[in-house]
């Protein structure tokens, strides 16, 4: 009976160290749980989308499917997309933050993922030509006043979104002129070109704290846009809309560590695409899949049937 009851004390002792235990680690993963909002500023968006090392290019790659459709239809999968984007962030003598970049697009076919040259319009039926995104330089400025809201994840991440509407003159014919020999191109007249990128960021709190981190290397990224049918699709006055969905991460090893159908193009065509730009040499936001195409050399490569990308001039 004694050794039953010493059981049974032994089993109670355990099962009440057992409690504190518990007890203990609830109030200690309650003391250490996330405030359920944090704002993130400049800096931190730096840290997040780059760094704060002007030294250092940092490579984001992404994924994912671009849609198109007409109102009042069901989309469906114009191709793949994969891409890469070096950015180095430079900060200005009022705090904000100057981003440097270069980005590359290859639209894929959706069933085999081979990088895409000829194109066939759903719309007309025509085989097109594809151009593929090569922008170079990219810019973007993050102002001394920018503060998001970021919410707080499961497993101690955080996350924020923002939108970017973009409105500006249409890069093809600004001017609607009937000469331009971008005036097939360019469909209904309109002064201005309209889109929206959306994106959204989500990283670790502990990276996010660790102030000796100048770029958080665990940060992912989800991004959308909408648009119309990009010029070379030779459909202007098409009422459709493309839908771009993709995620993706910043990739260590530079551009080494690149997906290799992306590293291929950089190796053969666009070598200068290793690093992101050192300076600002120009105004503005820089070169968009619009403009690069009323580039005269794209242009004419083009027209000529050329496969993209092509090299820098």
């Amino acid at each position: 009976m004694w050794a039953r009851i010493a059981s049974s004390i032994s089993l109670l002792t355990l099962g009440a160290g057992f409690f504190a235990i518990s007890h203990a680690l609830e109030l200690r993963t309650r003391s250490e749980r996330l405030p359920p909002n944090i704002t993130v500023g400049a800096e931190d968006v730096i840290r997040i989308r780059a760094s704060t090392d002007e030294s250092k290019s940092t490579f984001v790659e992404w994924i994912g499917q671009t849609l198109i459709y007409k109102p009042g239809q069901t989309p469906s999968v114009a191709f793949n997309v994969v891409g890469m984007n070096v950015a180095r962030a430079k900060k200005l003598e009022d705090g904000s933050y100057d981003i440097l970049a270069k980005e590359i697009q290859l639209y894929l076919d959706p069933k085999t993922n081979a990088i895409l040259h000829t194109w066939t319009n759903p719309f007309t039926s025509e085989n097109v030509n594809v151009i593929h995104v090569q922008n170079s330089p990219v810019y973007q400025t993050i102002p001394t006043t920018t503060a998001y809201t970021a919410r707080s994840l499961p497993n101690n991440y955080y996350t924020f979104a923002f939108n970017i509407p973009l409105a500006y003159p249409n890069p093809l014919n600004p001017t609607n002129d009937p000469n331009s020999p971008f005036r097939p191109y360019q469909g209904s007249y309109q002064a201005l070109y309209s889109a929206i990128e959306s994106f959204a960021f989500t990283f670790p709190s502990s990276e996010l704290a660790n102030r000796k981190l100048e770029g958080l290397p665990s940060s992912q990224i989800y991004w959308t846009r909408t648009s119309p049918l990009l010029p070379w699709m030779n459909s202007p006055d098409t009422n459709a809309t493309l839908l771009f969905i993709a995620d993706g991460n910043k990739v260590s090893r530079g551009w080494k560590g690149l997906s290799p159908i992306l590293r291929g193009v950089i190796e053969d065509t666009l070598p200068g695409y290793k690093e992101a730009p050192l300076n600002r040499t120009r105004p503005g936001g820089g070169v968009t899949s619009w403009s690069f195409f009323t580039q005269p050399d794209v242009f004419a490569a083009w027209k000529n049937g050329m496969e993209f990308p092509v090299p820098e001039t």
